[in-house]
């Protein structure tokens, strides 16, 4: 079973710079501590630190530092962790996509990637974007899921393709990542009957809202893409763990090749679904 989808992984290609793989990776929990541990990139136990830089300087220095290093830095001590929290606090607005990893960082250099994970980001004032590769696995999961971590407390506007979205409800869900992958890889194997294929869940206990401060979400899509909407229904997640409905004004669903859309019954269910 395990030959059987490794095969069906939608990732093909090597990375670019291979290296050899942690044994960390296989002890992730699904929690926001283990997501953090793994965008640490830390396979060292935690050491009390010693230093005499004053702790002005050091954030300063810190503050300079690539995010994924500012991020591993978090765990010096007290101090540092809460500057770090602070200053991401202050990101207002979230563009996740789901794109070919080489081509949005070779047409941005803006884009600092992970290490190891196929997931870059790219920081400019109050606003944050991450880009998951298209060919996802479960480590890159891990990795952008931590990075909307350290992100989402204040966010008020976020702008996500539809595959993130169901990404987002299944991190919140009963059901493990990996089991969630393993699950996308039949889909990919089924093809053409993907609609008639779920995974359902229970409704889950109350849980902390993902995005407690957001008011407009924008959701994009492709006609190919909404069987993921449609099953976002199926993780038992109410949309108030997602976002406080006190605080939403608008949600809005966007589809980028509306030809034939009006026929096209299939899809109409799992709009019909999603709302």
């Amino acid at each position: 079973m395990h030959n059987f989808f490794r095969k069906l992984s939608i990732r093909a290609r090597s990375p670019p710079a291979p290296k050899k793989k942690s044994s960390a990776n296989n002890m992730l929990k699904k929690n926001s501590s283990g997501l953090l541990r793994f965008i640490r990139n830390n396979d060292k136990p935690d050491e009390e630190p010693t230093f005499d830089m004053p702790m002005h300087l050091m954030i300063q220095v810190i503050d300079r530092m690539p995010f994924f290093e500012q991020i591993r830095q978090s765990r010096v001590c007290k101090e540092i962790k809460e500057h770090i929290e602070e200053k991401y606090s202050k990101i207002k607005k979230l563009e996740l996509r789901k794109r070919d990893i080489n081509e949005a960082c070779a047409s941005d250099d803006a884009f600092e990637r992970h290490s190891k994970a196929y997931v870059a980001v790219k920081i400019e004032k109050d606003t944050a974007c991450v880009v998951i590769d298209d060919a996802w696995v479960v480590a890159d999961f891990y990795v952008f899921l931590g990075i909307l971590e350290v992100l989402r407390e204040g966010v008020e506007t976020v702008e996500m393709d539809a595959p993130i979205a169901e990404l987002i409800v299944i991190y919140m869900s009963d059901i493990s990542l990996e089991r969630w992958y393993a699950f996308q890889c039949i889909l990919k194997a089924f093809n053409d009957v993907y609609e008639d294929l779920h995974l359902d869940s229970g409704f889950i206990a109350d849980r902390d809202t993902f995005w407690p401060k957001c008011s407009d979400i924008v959701i994009h899509a492709t006609k190919a893409q909404a069987a993921a909407l449609g099953r976002i229904l199926d993780y038992g997640v109410k949309s108030g763990y997602v976002f406080d409905r006190r605080t939403m004004d608008h949600l809005r669903l966007e589809f980028e090749d509306l030809e034939g859309f009006d026929e096209d019954k299939a899809i109409n269910k799992q709009i019909y679904y999603f709302r």
